[in-house]
């Protein structure tokens, strides 16, 4: 492979491990690793095996990168992530996007947990991303916030056709904006009022760079956030990091659910066109 740039020795890889064209990408944050099983698992490699990709170091993020199929559509998946609070760069979190991209990806379905701003949240409900705001950190993520802010990131069909299927599965999901912020440290009381005043309903550590990236990649793109924990506002209130794993693990079945259904629904109708 010498000679080769950097991309191609990552699919080239990945290639010769079972890997090939796929539709579909799919990120799994914290708690979310389980929902990894519903694609027929092809193929499952570790990120610290791939030539020049980022190994995630984060509890939770199990750092397999599947290669699967779910009613004859091809998948693949993040089985957790990185982070920029972990030493990674922008470009770094953006390469497993590119990667991706290369095989075809054009539906990217981004997850995460997020802390919940919105005071008609719950803990355990699921929020269908309908924009971000990134007012602290945008320094970091470089030449992505180069295009224009009202650049729609999240397909507007995409989140309908999660929404409907929610319905019809007598699940609710919420609709919001979500919050980025660099980590690692949870915000403080300052922060999420800052946060709030801005519209903010529920805030991450992650998913708005992989979002940008991949609409730089012109990929169709539905962000959900599990909201681990709601902020009371009450002094002394802290978060436990086991406590939002096992929140997000607890609503894993409704999301897993959901994703098989928008997967699903996507395929037959990009089908029959």
């Amino acid at each position: 492979m010498s000679g080769h740039d950097p991309l191609s020795e990552t699919t080239d890889f990945l290639r010769s491990q079972g890997f090939s064209t796929a539709r579909f990408g799919v990120i799994l944050g914290t708690g979310f690793g389980t929902c990894a099983q519903i694609v027929d698992q092809k193929s499952v490699v570790p990120y610290r095996s791939i030539p020049h990709f980022p190994a995630s170091t984060v509890k939770g993020h199990e750092g397999n990168l599947v290669y699967g199929g779910r009613d004859g559509a091809s998948v693949i998946v993040m089985q957790g992530r990185v982070h920029l609070y972990e030493g990674y760069d922008i470009r770094q979190i953006a390469y497993p996007l590119e990667v991706m991209h290369r095989f075809g990806v054009e539906v990217l379905i981004v997850t995460n947990a997020a802390g919940g701003l919105n005071p008609r949240y719950e803990a355990g409900d699921l929020m269908a991303v309908r924009h971000h705001i990134h007012p602290i950190g945008r320094r970091q993520m470089g030449d992505l916030t180069a295009d224009p802010d009202d650049d729609p990131c999240y397909d507007d069909a995409l989140r309908a056709s999660l929404l409907e299927i929610s319905i019809q599965r007598k699940r609710s999901v919420q609709q919001g904006i979500l919050a980025w912020m660099p980590g690692p440290s949870f915000e403080t009381r300052a922060e999420i009022s800052l946060l709030k005043s801005l519209g903010a309903d529920a805030v991450t550590m992650s998913t708005v760079p992989e979002v940008l990236a991949g609409r730089r990649l012109g990929m169709r793109t539905a962000a959900l956030s599990c909201i681990s924990n709601v902020w009371t506002g009450r002094k002394g209130e802290t978060v436990d990091t086991e406590d939002v794993a096992s929140t997000v693990e607890s609503s894993a079945g409704h999301f897993s659910d959901l994703l098989v259904r928008l997967i699903r629904k996507v395929h037959r109708e990009t089908s029959d066109s």
